[in-house]
């Protein structure tokens, strides 16, 4: 009897040995990502006033990521002096004509002197021009008081306190961009006191609205409690079918859970499907998910994913290349729910329904940014590392993360 309980738990050991073993996941060492930005001294001659007069360094935050149609991976972020949210930021890229092997010089595509630019939002549109989104937030103003920097004010039309949302263009692969058009009035709901977030639009490429451009935005909403004031967060997507010319939103996405939804993604499924995945704001530590079955006009009520557990944080998510039978996998990134580390590479293979991790990028891991190699063979990973000191830039072949 002895002996035959001894075997069992010898194979009990061995099946769970061997079953640990096939769902282990593979790592890579966040710090062999290619360099791309980098904490720097601020070069003589930059004006520096105001909140940020005695920076010493450029700090580099808020990535986006673009494979443009020529085959170049453009990287986007907020240069700032400083690290502060509102450091007089200005939207930053680099290029790189060859994969990510080596990047150009560093290019300012939008600054407003003492004001804050911020998130960067990009897409490349069917007629070849790259679009990009962003926040302009007025000198002194935040979406909440801190320190002597005041929360900004709901509204439009006063510049020095309301957030406005502008886009601009690039007709020659990213190296200039056009004069900026305020779009605020059609994207910002009137309660809110901004509308953007960082990352990547998308142009839907099949059904009745094909060519659709259609992005998700957070906003901040100011609670008011006698004289003190809080604030929660809503999300809408908003969509144009003239490339840019003309905007709609939609109602604010329910959101019956704990927490809040904030920084937000919007994929394309091969189903039809749009699918939203949402930073989730004090709830639990797992990402917020919402459906959308008409192209993006209403969305179901925002649930926690349970396979995408995160930690409070702006993550990626990107369609994959086409299979032999139409369809396409989902790729998304985020940091582990143990904190901005250990960032996680998820796959989904049912149109968003449920998520498998299949890579972790050890160490230092925040805000992320996520696209398909220019021969649909590799993930591309633009990653905040070493605690905000740098931006890292990784290649993921595709069959790694089967």
């Amino acid at each position: 009897m002895k002996r035959k309980l001894n075997i069992t738990i010898c194979l009990l050991f061995a099946f769970t040995y061997v079953f640990a073993q096939k769902t282990k996941v593979d790592t890579i060492e966040g710090i062999k990502g290619k360099l791309v930005f980098e904490i720097q001294d601020i070069p003589e001659g930059v004006v520096k006033k105001g909140h940020s007069k005695d920076a010493e360094k450029f700090g580099y935050r808020i990535p986006s990521l673009l494979v443009t149609d020529k085959g170049t991976t453009i990287a986007f972020t907020e240069r700032r002096l400083g690290l502060h949210d509102h450091a007089q930021n200005d939207i930053v890229l680099k290029r790189s004509v060859n994969g990510g092997k080596t990047w150009g010089a560093e290019i300012v595509a939008i600054e407003d002197g003492m004001n804050s630019i911020n998130d960067p939002l990009t897409v490349q549109l069917s007629d070849g021009r790259i679009m990009m989104m962003f926040a302009r937030f007025p000198y002194g103003r935040h979406a909440r008081n801190s320190g002597w920097i005041k929360m900004a004010e709901p509204g439009y039309d006063d510049p020095l306190v309301n957030v406005r949302t502008y886009i601009t263009y690039s007709s020659d692969d990213g190296l200039t961009w056009s004069k900026p058009q305020d779009i605020s009035k059609y994207v910002k709901p009137n309660h809110w006191l901004n509308a953007n977030t960082p990352g990547a639009m998308i142009q839907l490429e099949r059904g009745l609205h094909k060519g659709r451009i259609v992005t998700s935005l957070w906003g901040t909403v100011p609670v008011k409690d006698g004289k003190k004031v809080s604030r929660t967060w809503e999300i809408v997507s908003a969509w144009s079918d003239d490339l840019g010319k003309t905007w709609k939103r939609s109602a604010t996405i329910e959101d019956p859970e704990r927490g809040y939804p904030n920084e937000c993604q919007i994929v394309e499924a091969a189903n039809g499907n749009l699918i939203i995945i949402s930073r989730n704001q004090g709830g639990e530590k797992k990402r917020k998910k919402s459906f959308s079955k008409d192209r993006g006009k209403t969305w179901s009520a925002l649930e926690t994913d349970p396979t995408l557990p995160s930690v409070a944080c702006m993550g990626s998510i990107v369609k994959g290349p086409k299979k032999k039978n139409g369809s396409w996998d989902l790729y998304a990134s985020f940091p582990s729910k143990d904190g901005r580390k250990n960032g996680q590479i998820a796959v989904s293979n049912d149109n968003g329904k449920s998520f498998s991790i299949k890579k972790i990028i050890k160490g230092s891991f925040a805000y992320s940014a996520t696209q398909i190699s220019a021969n649909g063979k590799n993930l591309e990973l633009l990653y905040e590392a070493d605690k905000y000191k740098t931006l890292r830039f990784l290649v993921i072949p595709l069959i790694h993360l089967k």
